[in-house]
């Protein structure tokens, strides 16, 4: 009997169930089609258009194969929304497949995107001719998979294909492909094939599978067996990473200095730019430009070497003293190794210790609060709190949380945001995550301080959350 998803097909109309009678039934469309006796549709039905009438006096076909005349069901925008979404790892791991073998090293990039780039386009085979596999035999490479991968990523917008003289597929490079080249050719920026290296790597990419029983609050996917049994208590709090890989990302990424290396490339390519973009919102803000802060003191709270800190006093050459304050053995370490002027001003402490914390006029803290849970966060906050509370009414006491924030409401619904993206990632491996303005707001608030503004950057791994005491 042919099977209902055929009958779909040459119908272009959705086919539940085929009963026992041979009779297929779609309800929604509230019709009915008498297959032979050999299980096929009458041939005469399926040929015939659709029309807004019922079928009248057909020759040949018994009156019970009548049916309603309905147009042909189209997926809607809405179902192919859920289609691309459902099938978005496709293109993710397609990609990571062209990378691995380098093909976007050998491909050239089209300068004109509205030309057809034939002339600078190359066949499959002329791909895996260039490509150099590290001293690998580049004979070993699957044509036939490699081509349906590079036929999918012209849809992603990576690469495109074009026709050549010879009537053969052939491919380019698109603008956003080019960030892909491991090489960067003619380029002064950095390569984003970290990204898809670290992200779509098995130790990440089998830490996705184990986020639906994390959520659920089950462990079955830590069970050989597949049943419920628990080693240990703690079992069913373990993040998906560390049930995926048997250890914590941080012991995992310690262990394998190849995955090391790509998380470190996102972590570089990321911050790039990072303190560019801060300085250049902080100059364009009406409470953090360098007129608001002349004169000022201000301590980075956990700012390592003291990258930072440093940057805005050379920007801002009228600030006060500048201070970098972290732990122990983050500071020996950053006076050891570091040559910039303001080792003098790199002080060790802890957050959490307002004594140990200078003086100041105003606290920054980049990527450190999101890393803590809410309750350390209110008392981080406590913290300096006690530090700015002499500076309330002049001017200065603030605190400026640099994070990337996430949208809430309208700025959230239907908008693909790279930070909520992060942000689960770092659920993923047992971080804690980003905050949203609102989540922001409160926890100031049970810390004695209100939410004055968010300033956003050029950056989308940072804003600057701006928090004045009560």
């Amino acid at each position: 009997m042919l099977p209902p998803f055929a009958v779909q097909m040459a119908l272009g109309l959705s086919i539940s169930t085929i009963s026992k009678s041979g009779r297929t039934h779609c309800p929604r469309f509230h019709f009915h089609i008498i297959l032979r006796n050999d299980g096929l549709p009458n041939p005469k039905t399926l040929r015939r258009q659709v029309s807004q009438s019922c079928y009248n006096n057909v020759d040949d076909v018994d009156d019970s194969t009548r049916f309603s005349a309905v147009d042909p069901h189209e997926p809607s925008k809405a179902e192919l929304e859920i289609m691309q979404l459902a099938q978005s790892h496709f293109s993710a791991q397609a990609l990571l497949a062209a990378i691995r073998v380098g093909a976007f090293d050998v491909l050239e990039f089209d300068p004109n995107g509205d030309e057809s780039g034939a002339s600078l386009s190359l066949t499959v085979d002329e791909i895996i001719t260039k490509i150099h596999r590290f001293g690998a035999n580049a004979a070993s490479i699957n044509r036939d998979a490699l081509f349906r991968c590079l036929r999918l990523l012209c849809s992603s917008g990576v690469m495109k294909e074009v026709i050549n003289d010879a009537n053969e597929s052939a491919f380019v490079l698109t603008e956003t492909g080019r960030l892909l080249q491991r090489s960067r050719r003619n380029s002064e920026s950095l390569s984003m094939a970290s990204f898809v290296l670290h992200w779509c790597e098995i130790p990440l990419w089998n830490a996705w599978s184990h986020l639906p029983d994390y959520v659920a609050g089950s462990i079955n996917n830590l069970s050989p067996e597949g049943d419920d049994t628990l080693e240990k208590p703690s079992d069913i709090t373990s993040p998906p990473f560390d049930r995926a890989n048997g250890m914590s990302a941080s012991e995992y990424y310690k262990a394998h200095a190849s995955s090391c290396s790509h998380r470190n490339a996102v972590a570089r390519y990321a911050s790039s730019n990072e303190i560019e973009s801060i300085l250049d919102a902080m100059q364009s803000s009406s409470v953090l430009n360098e007129s608001i802060l002349a004169g000022k003191t201000v301590v980075d709270i956990g700012g390592g070497y003291g990258d930072l800190i440093n940057a805005m006093a050379v920007s801002m050459p009228s600030i006060g003293e500048c201070y970098c304050l972290d732990l122990p053995d983050v500071i020996d370490d950053a006076i050891s190794t570091t040559t910039n002027n303001y080792n003098k001003n790199l002080v060790s402490g802890n957050m959490f210790d307002a004594s140990t914390i200078p003086q100041c006029d105003y606290i920054i803290t980049k990527h450190v609060l999101c890393d803590f849970s809410d309750e350390d966060v209110v008392r981080a906050l406590q913290s300096f709190h006690t530090v700015l509370l002499s500076n309330k009414g002049k001017g200065g006491g603030k605190v400026v949380i640099m994070d990337a924030v996430l949208p809430n409401g309208n700025d959230l619904n239907g908008k693909w945001n790279a930070a909520l993206s992060y942000d689960v990632l770092l659920m993923l491996t047992g971080r804690r995550g980003e905050r949203s303005r609102i989540e922001w707001s409160n926890l100031a608030e049970k810390a004695g301080f209100v939410l004055e503004d968010v300033v956003s950057t050029s950056s989308v791994t940072v804003d600057l959350a701006i928090l004045s005491p009560k």
